[in-house]
């Protein structure tokens, strides 16, 4: 009869669970008051791995896995006594698979106009930073592939927002409200937690993060790919010399693919995912100078017909941008499954689909695009009217922010991961993130800045949803920022602020 009671009350506290999340366990360290006037508190939490399994019952002698949850909590000592009154403001970092941003000391930024009024919360999102973190080195220990892939199924916006109901009630009790600020993938995990718990939210600010919801991966990265036909296009005006530097480089590596210092395979498509680095505000300077001197020994692009080599300082330069994919593995394992809204549908590797089956012949094929840029450099037309512009053949685009199932083969830290990100690929049940019956019917303030040219999360399905959320939902459409507004301007999130009170108007 224990046995069967232990069972039952196991069941009924994983039922309680899903519906009420609490931490298992609660350590909080000691003040520590740091250079300007910045006092620190670190948290952990332990939590269910699995908010929607039923815990082991005592009498099996197993006990169900969890997960610590690393939360930096930050007040200034200006507040004294009264900072433990003032309300909590939780930040959400973008990602997925990335930590919270470590604060200087003193505050600068947004965090330091946060301050002025909030106690703040830096999480850690479960699988990163602090909090139980996945590595390539953490996740083999896990088992075999299908372990590996349950374990990262585990680590979506579902559970993080349950992770962040538990740390609400452990730090302020079931009547706390938080305000929460999401970056990008962090304004995802608001539109869950508007879904799941919107009576524990005081308002919400997302800054180039209001998810696609509705839309399939697919979806998402045809018009991913046609942004970045337009951010191609703008920078290979602003910076014609970087064509055939690109192109020279491309067909190197089509021919020879260079290994990396640190490990790993240098290869066209590879290379071709630097356009990342297109979406922020100095984007466009960031790759310029990556392009300055790629070539062994010359600052110039080598005579037509010459061997071309790359230098060992530019290899290190494209290993260190593109280093958050092996030091972040989640960022590449989960990054298409944040479009998985629901059973019935398996991402299977949209963006390589899209890129394969629907932009073949673009400039976005490599192939294709080498093989037009050989056709004109053997022609005499254009050579003979002595037309440059007319000799110099279309430019060679470089990918966004897709993720890819050869990237395993490229990069030296994915290759054992493989076949668990094969599993993750193929899965058709996930559960839901959002329920767009209670986004409809929310009546939490929220407050969003939506970049007009943004290549990671479309402008016009991030209208269609503040559309759905309705007239508690304000957003402030502008080109003035890229993806990163809140990141270069620190007083993006008071204006925000002010906009979810319905203070000072939406900005012209």
């Amino acid at each position: 009869m224990r046995a069967l009671a232990a069972i039952i009350l196991a069941r009924t506290l994983s039922t309680l669970a899903m519906r009420e999340p609490r931490a298992l366990r609660h350590v909080a360290g000691r003040a520590t008051e740091l250079a300007g006037g910045l006092v620190q508190r670190e948290h952990t939490f332990t939590c269910p791995l699995d908010w929607s399994a039923a815990p082991a019952a005592p009498a099996d002698g197993a006990r169900a896995e969890t997960i610590d949850v690393y939360v930096r909590e930050l007040v200034l000592a200006k507040h004294g006594a009264g900072g433990a009154q003032l309300p909590y403001l939780l930040y959400l970092q973008g990602g997925p698979g990335f930590p919270a941003p470590r604060p200087g000391a003193p505050p600068t930024g947004w965090l330091k106009s946060a301050l002025d009024t909030y106690r703040v919360l830096l999480l850690d999102q479960r699988g990163v930073g602090r909090s139980t973190p996945v590595t390539a080195e953490t996740l083999v220990t896990r088992g075999d592939a299908e372990a590996q892939a349950r374990y990262l199924t585990c680590l979506r916006a579902d559970s993080i927002v349950r992770d962040c109901e538990a740390v609400r009630v452990a730090l302020g009790g079931d009547a706390c409200k938080l305000t929460l600020l999401g970056q990008s993938y962090g304004g995802f995990c608001i539109l869950t937690y508007l879904s799941l718990f919107p009576a524990s939210l005081e308002r919400a600010l997302l800054t180039c993060g209001l998810a696609p919801v509705g839309q399939s991966a697919e979806a998402v990265y045809r018009s991913t790919f046609e942004r970045m036909r337009e951010r191609n296009r703008r920078f290979y005006q602003r910076y014609p010399q970087d064509a055939p530097k690109v192109r020279a480089i491309a067909r190197a590596l089509r021919d020879a693919p260079a290994p990396l210092p640190s490990g790993g395979t240098l290869t066209v498509r590879r290379f071709l995912q630097l356009g990342l680095l297109l979406g922020s505000s100095t984007g466009f300077e960031t790759l310029h100078q990556l392009l300055e001197a790629p070539f062994l020994g010359a600052h110039t692009m080598p005579p037509a017909g010459a061997p071309v080599r790359l230098s060992r300082e530019f290899l290190r330069d494209v290993e260190a941008r593109q280093a958050g994919f092996e030091t972040n593995p989640i960022y590449w394992l989960l990054h298409e499954a944040i479009y998985a809204d629901g059973p019935h549908q398996p991402t299977a590797w949209a963006a390589h689909r899209v890129l394969r089956d629907e932009l073949a012949g673009s400039p976005f094929d490599v192939d294709a695009a080498l093989a037009h840029a050989d056709a004109r450099a053997g022609a005499d037309g254009a050579a003979a009217t002595g037309d440059a512009a007319a000799a110099e053949p279309p430019p060679l685009y470089l990918s966004g922010e897709m993720v890819y199932p050869w990237m395993a083969a490229d990069y030296a830290e994915l290759a054992p991961l493989a076949p668990a990100a094969e599993l993750v690929a193929r899965k058709a049940d996930w559960p839901r993130l959002y329920d767009e019956d209670a986004l409809r019917a929310c009546a939490v303030p929220v407050a969003a800045l939506v970049a007009y040219d943004d290549i990671y999360v479309e402008r016009a399905f991030s209208e269609r949803v503040a559309q759905l959320l309705g007239e508690r939902c304000v957003i402030w459409v502008t080109n003035q920022f890229a993806h990163s507004g809140l990141r270069d301007d620190p007083t993006v999130f008071a204006k925000l602020l002010e906009m979810s009170k319905g203070e000072g108007g939406i900005p012209s």
